[in-house]
């Protein structure tokens, strides 16, 4: 029944007038139909065998490929989140770092400016003690210098006095002659 059925489909075995018009490229006869279903089922049973030995092994490599794909992405995830979070922790730190900083230098610049202020306050002390020592040393030096003069001038007058009263006069008396000489040259030179 098969032969019938291929022989029927063989243009050749219809017409031989067809057989020269049409020249044969493929035969359609009992033997390539023969090879085709051998062909099929070897290929079927190839595909079922290799799927068979195969299946399991690819698909546990897909699944742990997948896996791993999975647990590398998480991790992914995971560093991402820690490197995010000492990012922020570290721009915190540079930021506290920086208000430290600017605190320090204000500190420093306010101590600085109390210890300018302290050096100047006491340098104006030291020179009002200075000004003031150097005003007493004035005043004695021009009190010496008067004790001095009065000296040279009772002296002076004394060995005046004595000339012109040619020696005759007694310690008393040049004594009085003498304090009231300096008591009237005193409070004209000392006035002025």
């Amino acid at each position: 029944m098969l032969n019938n059925l291929l022989n029927t489909l063989n243009p050749a075995v219809l017409t031989a007038d067809a057989a020269d018009v049409f020249p044969r490229v493929m035969g359609l006869d009992a033997n390539m139909v023969y090879d085709s279903i051998f062909t099929a089922i070897n290929v079927i049973v190839i595909v079922l065998v290799l799927s068979w030995l195969l299946y399991k092994p690819v698909r546990k490599f897909l699944n742990d490929r997948k896996e791993r794909i999975a647990a590398d992405l998480a991790e992914a995830a995971t560093n991402k989140a820690d490197a995010e979070e000492k990012r922020t922790l570290y721009e915190g730190k540079l930021i506290a770092i920086s208000s430290e900083r600017d605190d320090i230098l204000e500190s420093a610049r306010k101590a600085a400016g109390e210890r300018e202020t302290e050096i100047i306050n006491g340098a104006n002390s030291e020179a009002a003690v200075i000004i003031e020592r150097a005003k007493l040393e004035i005043e004695r030096e021009r009190e010496k210098a008067r004790d001095e003069m009065r000296t040279q001038i009772v002296q002076v007058s004394a060995l005046m006095a004595e000339k012109l009263l040619g020696g005759g006069m007694d310690e008393g008396t040049k004594d009085k002659i003498l304090n009231e000489a300096i008591a009237e040259l005193g409070d004209a030179v000392w006035s002025k």
